[in-house]
């Protein structure tokens, strides 16, 4: 027996396969640590990526509160009143009003197409596919007595569950009146101005 052939038969009992041009091919211990490194290297960038993808919703429903609470406000303060709720099965959606005035319709046109739902701009729905809920200044949910009466608009969140019938889906819902750690300091500025201008037009009045 050759000395080549006392090689094949080591390398044949060994677990090491020899490639075409004559070189050691990887072992079968080998090819499973590669097998596991990949799948774990796959495992962690789909993770990344779906945390990321995640995130930049979280951060688009924010911004468009941030922008619909500025309508709301802008609207309040020239028409003298807030977008009426003309019920859940109406067909006059009261983002309608805001689409409508033309103070209030360039914030709501700059708002990504696909938040948009129905012929024209009609429905808006949150980065998750759920239509927002709007609350308005007369209803008796305790978030509008806390936002001092004024109306807000609410996405369903990640989970897409406003928590009607399960109080615990509404830990991750966002509202227009609290867009979480940072806060919306322009907005509470354009709020606050609101209330004093009113405060003060009232006072006039009453003397």
């Amino acid at each position: 027996m050759s000395t080549t052939e006392l090689i094949q038969l080591s390398r044949k009992y060994s677990g090491t396969t020899t490639s075409a041009r004559g070189r050691p091919a990887m072992t079968l211990i080998e090819m499973a640590i590669t097998v596991f490194a990949t799948s774990v290297f796959l495992f962690l960038v789909t993770g990344w990526m779906t945390g990321l993808r995640e995130k930049a919703k979280e951060d688009l429903a924010r911004r468009v509160l941030a922008d619909l609470d500025e309508t709301l406000v802008r609207y309040r303060r020239n028409t003298g009143s807030y977008p009426i709720s003309r019920g859940p099965d109406s067909d006059i959606p009261p983002i309608l009003d805001l689409v409508g005035h033309d103070k209030t319709r360039p914030i709501l046109e700059a708002f990504p197409r696909h938040l948009w739902r129905g012929p024209g701009m009609r429905h808006l729905v949150d980065p998750w596919g759920t239509a927002l809920r709007y609350l308005p200044s007369d209803s008796d949910d305790p978030r509008v007595k806390a936002n001092g009466g004024r109306p807000l608009f609410v996405s369903a969140g990640p989970d897409r569950d406003f928590g009607d019938h399960d109080p615990a889906a509404i830990g991750d819902n966002l509202r227009s009146d609290d867009p979480g750690p940072e806060g919306f300091r322009l907005h509470d500025a354009l709020r606050n101005a609101l209330v004093d201008e009113e405060q003060e037009r009232g006072k006039k009045n009453n003397q």
